[in-house]
């Protein structure tokens, strides 16, 4: 009896082993865009070509299908309306207001599963006031800064407190930024990371930011090595990052294939790639795949075979939030 009592307790024991180490799956997919019809239909006007139908980018419901995970975090595109790229607009803020209220509508219509987030241009004159709107009206999840889009520089002071203004409204709103850093400017880098943590969230209440691409614009480059480098010193050695839940989303970063001017990585990239993973912390990076570019079932494909993380590492990844 106690032999067959040892050998049921083995066979309990590989049991739980194994399913502990079940491949790990994403619950969740922080960076996921969705576009109105009407801002497709500017954008092809524009000469810019969609590979797929246009539901592929404007249905919530066709999106809920493809990224088939609990949940999604959606991200408005409304600040690319005040892009120089479009032109100018002279209905612009309305145009930002029904691309907002266009996402609020897609949550509304899958409540548990969506969270939105309302996006705006910092630099304009309007920008609190609509964030204030999509809070109180549309009760919207999140704010999406886009800084290449908008060019916004923190090195330029009025810049700086406009972009710190909206720090303090989603402080004191409890609202999570998600954050795209990078300018495109030549000298990107520490002096703007410098800026953010030393007269931004130095200042400001708790606030959770999320920085989209690895801090860059997609892809790994030297660029993005260079900015790592420079945040994970601060994280590191700076206290007043202590109060703040700083996420770096991994969306756009292990690219197997060419995507709107950032080349793929190569095998020799996508090693290095998985040491800078690592040196950051699981913890610390969050899953997201910019939908359209992946569905998270295709680039968890890719984080399994280029940049090889562990299943272990996987489940510490999809743990946060």
């Amino acid at each position: 009896m106690l032999t067959r009592s040892i050998a049921i307790l083995v066979s309990l024991l590989l049991a739980s082993h194994f399913a502990s180490a079940k491949a790990a799956e994403p619950v969740s997919d922080g960076h996921v865009h969705i576009l109105s019809p009407e801002l497709i239909k500017i954008w092809k006007g524009l000469g810019i070509p969609f590979s797929r139908s246009d539901e592929y980018y404007s249905d919530i419901d066709v999106i809920i299908q493809n990224t088939a995970v609990r949940r999604i975090d959606l991200i408005s595109m409304a600040h690319v309306y005040s892009s120089q790229e479009f032109g100018g607009f002279k209905n612009e803020r309305e145009l930002v207001e029904r691309e907002n209220a266009y996402v609020a509508a897609a949550r509304d219509k899958h409540p548990q599963k969506v969270r939105a987030f309302c996006s705006v241009d910092p630099l304009r004159e309007y920008a609190l006031a609509e964030l204030g709107r999509c809070r109180t009206q549309l009760k919207m999840d999140g704010i999406k800064l886009h800084h290449n889009a908008n060019q916004v520089y923190l090195t330029v002071p009025e810049h700086l407190e406009k972009v710190k203004k909206v720090f303090e409204f989603a402080a004191a709103n409890k609202l999570p930024i998600l954050m795209h850093f990078d300018n495109s400017h030549r000298r990107f880098g520490k002096p703007d990371i410098d800026l953010l943590i030393g007269s931004i969230l130095g200042d400001v209440g708790p606030v959770e930011l999320r920085i989209a691409h690895f801090g860059t614009s997609g892809g790994f480059s030297q660029r993005t090595r260079g900015f790592l480098n420079a945040f994970i010193e601060k994280l590191n050695t700076d206290p007043k990052l202590d109060k703040h839940k700083i996420t770096f989303d991994i969306s756009a970063v292990a690219l197997d294939k060419d995507s709107e001017g950032i080349r793929k990585l190569t095998d020799d990239e996508f090693a290095v790639l998985a040491r800078y993973i690592r040196r950051l912390g699981l913890s610390r990076i969050a899953f997201g795949t910019d939908y359209p570019l992946y569905t998270p079932k295709e680039y968890m494909d890719i984080l399994r075979r280029r940049v090889k993380l562990t299943e272990r590492e996987f489940n510490l990844m999809l743990k946060t939030k």
